[in-house]
């Protein structure tokens, strides 16, 4: 799904470089997840972005990213 996403959004929605990554934008996947979205990947919850802006973006909005937060979680005995 995120190929065929990219293939017909292939610009950065941010800087106009070459999009790789299918960023959840603007709830995260986790937070859509969470609030029981039948369809977290649907293309209308997607933005095209470069690698390099999409790190960023992550930065910015989830400081450690994902794999930090499952992490804290999973160490204080939430799941």
């Amino acid at each position: 799904m995120r190929r065929a996403y990219l293939y017909a959004n292939p610009w950065c929605a941010l800087c106009s470089a070459a999009a790789t990554v299918a960023d959840h934008f603007p709830l995260s996947r986790r937070v859509l997840v969470d609030q029981g979205v039948a369809d977290p990947d649907a293309p209308e919850r997607l933005r095209p972005l470069c690698v390099r802006c999409h790190n960023r973006e992550t930065a910015r909005h989830q400081p450690g990213g994902w794999a930090a937060e499952h992490r804290s979680r999973r160490e204080s005995g939430q799941s």
